[in-house]
């Protein structure tokens, strides 16, 4: 997990506003601490600079938030194809011996089950719970490779489909931890946007300064808008989102079906 990741949201964004609105206000000071007075040539300076600086800043947030939104589809990606493995998976172990395909089905109910409780571990910020589970469903895929394996060496049925789906599994499983844990935006990248946005703050302070007038609702207003998008890129790049949510409820549909229960059963939907 990411450090930033235990920040609450709203820190996030109580601090990058406190932060731009401080900054704004030193511009401002600076500029009338120093007496300075503005002619032509110099207001067009500040004002070139200061656009340039909220126009990279701007640059910079749209990148930063479509970055975080590609992260999020990956894991969203990531989720379905793990839910299509699976059922392709269930439904192949039918084509095995009776034997197999007895403790293959039970292996991915158990796994089913094991997915289930992992999101609910996780909506609850147990990490340790949810590295335990995910542990768990590791060995499971182990144990259904070895049902595979012995199929293939017992001749009887086709276990092509059956391994095919296993092979899946493990892909989308190996993609999910990459998506979840690991593409991130860069720690890097936020302390730029950061150091930006003050940067910019302080120049739009500065130039208001040397005007000798300044709108406070206006520059209150630009420091919003860029806190509510950095808060936005935060909770987008980030496993466990706040403000977006991740419907799930296919891995919840599947286990109700391997159950025996009724395909789209609308009950199983209205759980929380």
């Amino acid at each position: 997990m990411n450090a930033l990741d235990k920040i609450p949201l709203i820190w996030v964004f109580a601090g990058s506003l406190v932060a731009q609105l401080v900054f704004i206000e030193v511009g401002y000071r600076l500029a009338t601490f120093r007496g300075a007075k503005a002619d032509k040539a110099q207001m067009a300076q500040v004002r070139a600079i200061m656009g340039a600086s909220l126009g990279l800043l701007a640059f910079m947030l749209a990148f930063s938030f479509n970055t975080a939104q590609q992260h999020f589809e990956e894991r969203t990606q990531a989720y379905m194809m793990e839910v299509s493995a699976v059922d392709s998976a269930y439904r192949g172990a039918g084509l095995l011996a009776e034997t197999d395909a007895a403790e293959a089905r039970s292996v991915l109910t158990e796994f089913t089950r094991l997915r289930v409780q992992t999101r609910e571990m996780a909506r609850l910020h147990d990490m340790e719970s949810v590295v335990q589970l995910i542990r768990e469903s590791e060995y499971l895929h182990d144990r259904l490779w070895a049902v595979a394996e012995r199929a293939q060496s017992a001749e009887v049925g086709d276990s092509s489909v059956f391994a095919q789906a296993v092979l899946s599994m493990i892909d989308a499983h190996d993609v999910r931890l990459q998506a979840a844990f690991f593409n991130r935006v860069s720690p890097v990248i936020w302390l730029t946007l950061l150091g930006m946005a003050v940067v910019s703050m302080a120049i739009t302070g500065y130039q208001a300064g040397l005007t000798g007038t300044r709108s406070s609702f206006a520059t209150t207003a630009l420091a919003l808008s860029f806190s509510f998008v950095m808060m936005l890129i935060t909770d987008l790049d980030r496993p466990l989102m706040s403000l977006f949510q991740q419907n799930q409820r296919l891995m919840v549909e599947l286990q109700n079906r391997m159950d025996g229960g009724d395909y789209w059963d609308l009950e199983v939907h209205r759980q929380p």
